[in-house]
């Protein structure tokens, strides 16, 4: 009896291997029908009465052979995709245990920390440089406003400075 396929697993590679597992198939074949040919053209009677007998026997058997052969390629191709199915799923499982061991050697480890450190002083001088940008801005407002004031003040100075001395101005 032939086993079932598993369908639940994915597997982008397995009509490659299919096609490899049927060509090697096909090849096998015809290496045991050669010598099969072989053999059946020795015992080949060359008379008349004997060579019909002989084609009847033998066609009236090839479809039992080919039924047989056909349930052992299945079978053994059943076989073959379950031993790829079980060689995936070794791989995946070596795959994330190295990832594991990776995740949690010392070095990586350090490396998060780093990472967390690295993270912090960042947002931090991001917010230090919005503060220092907020502050300059204002300075500069500040300024602005204190240089019109002295503006203004050296003009009233410099009217009443001339009202006193009597010019108007030079």
């Amino acid at each position: 009896m032939a086993k079932t396929i598993s369908t639940t697993k994915a597997n982008p590679i397995r009509p490659f291997y299919a096609a490899v597992g049927g060509v090697d198939v096909a090849v096998a074949f015809a290496r045991t029908g050669l010598s099969d040919v072989q053999t059946r053209l020795a015992k080949v009677e060359l008379e008349p009465k004997a060579l019909v007998g002989q084609v009847q026997a033998e066609a009236k058997a090839v479809p039992s052979r080919v039924e047989a052969r056909i349930n052992e390629l299945v079978a053994e191709l059943n076989g073959t995709v379950d031993d790829l199915n079980k060689q995936y799923v070794d791989l995946a499982l070596r795959g994330k245990n190295l990832v594991g061991r990776i995740r949690r050697q010392q070095a990586t480890q350090d490396l998060k920390a780093e990472t967390r450190k690295t993270t912090t002083k960042a947002k931090t001088t991001t917010t230090q440089a919005k503060k220092a940008t907020s502050t300059v801005k204002s300075s500069a407002k500040a300024t602005g406003t204190t240089a019109k004031k002295t503006t203004t003040a050296a003009k009233k100075a410099t009217t009443a400075a001339a009202a006193k001395t009597g010019t108007t101005g030079v």
